[in-house]
């Protein structure tokens, strides 16, 4: 993975260029290996999340990284800095850094002491202390360039989504999930192919939510196997699939980045879309979310970059890769197929520019059938045959259910907006006391993307102010990300995307939306009108948010430009601290 950008706000000095600074050597295998170094990270996170040894020894161990990087962190990044200062301006800004730090690493110490065995606020607390001790020194010798901005961006959400993962077992904030005691739900799932390394052998209908495919599920249980093997209690092992889901929704992260290079956003453009994926909740929720949804989700980005990549380069093992992005996708969740449509159009505009070469194509696309289409459906093909559950099965709850909403007009579901519906940011659900249900599948959408269903002031009074700020920063990003993209598609000259990208990205947009919309009507309940069936729109309003500062940016000289360049930089910085914030609240005990 290249990260080094394309435009820099600063230019990178002889010092970096070299590699001759502090931990170069791990920078550039972090950068160069971001999937290897995820994996390791989460593997080493099982170490937090499967010893109970600790116990009151939780606080002193939290506070021998804050001391390390007080007596020992904060000294030798003042020592390196004064080596290479060039200039009495330099040793006043690393005055200013070693007093920042200083005082940093105090506070954090102090939070350390007073956050008694939770383990969760502190990994918080160091990461957002380095985070910002780092910045202060990039900023003060003239490195802080887009490349380090990013390179902080991903530790510093990889933190809160570990943090997220350490205070939210299996039994919180789930969907469909239950717990490894049931024979039932997509723990009751892992937990018979667990216990009987073998498929269902019944009709799956009348087990909830074994009609999903496999795929997660024998992973999950797979590497509750090996836990077992090596010692680890089932019950911990069962807690310690959240450190897959962990590594699903980090890797999206790289995946997303991967897209937005690939689409040609780059600069501070390319920072601002970053964040906005890196720092949205959802991913935060869906980290801790042990049931399918975000590996199919990290599979579904996996294909459209492969899909860019063959675009341009259309070789034969990067087909393959698509065929085993969507087929194995398709095997963890069947709506992996939404990013088809989109696929199937690069193919064959790829195929009819290239028609003196149909052969090669032909083959090519023989082969991605062959592969991808066994993956994707022999579990619905093997059950429809055995038992005949239908391709397409979906469980439907009662019309009699209390978040049963099919009964309210369809004008009302779509077009009221009334202020009422914001007098609480939160998802609402009569289900869990709210005075109504949430109705308006675009509102649910904003709601259940910053704070899933039970993430409200009712359970976390806290939150309360940061959670407006959050999701208000959140509504305007994609108000003016669905603008950006109305203009991005209508530009002729100058234009980032070329017509084949705007034409994938434009069904890739419509078919989440519109099925998203279909599905809430097609099963009229609170529960379907959830983020987690359309998240790809993140992903796509994160980068046209990103291109809308790429273009701002190519016209530095008219003021109202800069302004409003200036106003995105500052909105995704409010959602980003917002978010964390948030977030770092509900952890707290």
């Amino acid at each position: 993975m290249d990260f080094k950008p394309e435009h820099l706000a600063v230019e990178e000095n002889n010092f970096v260029q070299n590699g001759n600074y502090p931990c170069s050597g791990f920078v550039k295998f972090v950068t160069a290996h971001p999937y290897i170094t995820v994996a390791v990270l989460c593997l080493m996170c099982t170490i937090l999340t499967t010893s109970t040894l600790f116990g009151s020894m939780y606080t002193i161990l939290a506070l021998i990284p804050m001391l390390v990087i007080l007596f020992a962190g904060v000294p030798t990044g003042i020592y390196f800095s004064a080596k290479y200062a060039k200039s009495s301006d330099e040793r006043k800004k690393m005055a200013m850094f070693s007093s920042l730090a200083v005082f940093v690493c105090a506070v954090v110490f102090f939070l350390a002491i007073t956050m008694n065995g939770n383990m969760a606020i502190h990994i918080m607390n160091y990461a957002l202390c380095i985070s910002a001790v780092l910045l202060a020194y990039l900023a003060c010798t003239h490195k802080l360039n887009d490349k380090a901005f990013i390179l902080i961006i991903f530790a510093l959400a990889f933190a809160v989504r570990l943090a997220y993962v350490l205070y939210t077992d299996i039994s919180v904030r789930q969907h469909d999930v239950g717990n490894f005691d049931m024979e039932i739900g997509h723990c009751g799932y892992i937990r018979y192919l667990y216990q009987n390394l073998n498929f269902p052998d019944f009709d799956v209908r009348t087990a909830w939510q074994f009609y999903h495919p496999p795929f997660h599920h024998m992973i999950s249980a797979l590497w509750m196997h090996l836990q077992t093997a090596l010692g680890i209690n089932y019950y911990v092992a069962g807690e310690n699939v959240q450190i897959l889901t962990l590594f699903y929704s980090s890797i999206c992260m790289v995946l997303s980045y991967k897209i937005f290079r690939q689409l040609g956003l780059k600069g501070r453009g390319l920072v601002c879309a970053v964040a906005i994926v890196a720092f949205c909740p959802t991913f935060y929720i869906m980290a801790g979310s042990i049931n399918n949804d975000i590996l199919s989700i990290a599979f579904m980005l996996a294909a459209v970059l492969n899909t860019l990549y063959w675009y341009k380069n259309p070789t034969f093992p990067r087909i393959m890769a698509i065929s085993l992005c969507v087929g194995l996708g398709m095997m963890t969740k069947l709506s992996v197929w939404m990013v088809a449509p989109a696929i199937a159009f690069v193919f064959l505009y790829v195929f009819f520019k290239n028609l003196k070469d149909f052969k090669k194509y032909l083959l090519q696309f023989v082969c991605f059938g062959v592969v991808c289409a066994p993956l994707a459906l022999w579990w619905q093909v093997r059950n429809l045959l055995k038992f005949g559950v239908p391709l397409t099965y979906v469980p439907a709850l009662s019309i009699t259910s209390d978040q049963y909403i099919g009964n309210l007009p369809v004008t009302e579901r779509l077009f009221d907006f009334s202020a009422g519906q914001f007098a609480n940011v939160g998802d609402q659900f009569v289900t869990y006391g709210a005075s109504y249900n949430e109705y308006n599948p675009l509102v649910a959408l904003f709601k259940t993307s910053m704070f899933d269903e039970l993430i409200n002031t009712a359970n976390y009074p806290k939150i309360a102010v940061f959670n407006i700020i959050l999701f208000w920063s959140a509504v305007v990003i994609g108000i003016f990300g669905f603008a950006a993209m109305i203009y991005a598609f209508c530009k002729k000259k100058n234009s980032v995307l070329n017509n084949v990208q705007k034409i994938f990205v434009a069904l890739i947009y419509v078919v989440f939306f519109a099925s998203y919309y279909v599905f809430c009507f097609q099963f009229p309940f609170v529960c379907t009108e959830n983020i987690r069936y359309a998240v790809p729109l993140i992903i796509l309003g994160a980068f046209f948010t990103g291109l809308a500062v790429q273009y701002l940016g190519k016209a530095s000289d008219k003021k109202y430009k800069s302004v409003a360049r200036g106003a995105i930089y500052t909105l995704v910085t409010v959602f980003s601290v917002s978010s964390v914030l948030v977030y770092y609240i509900v952890g707290m005990p």
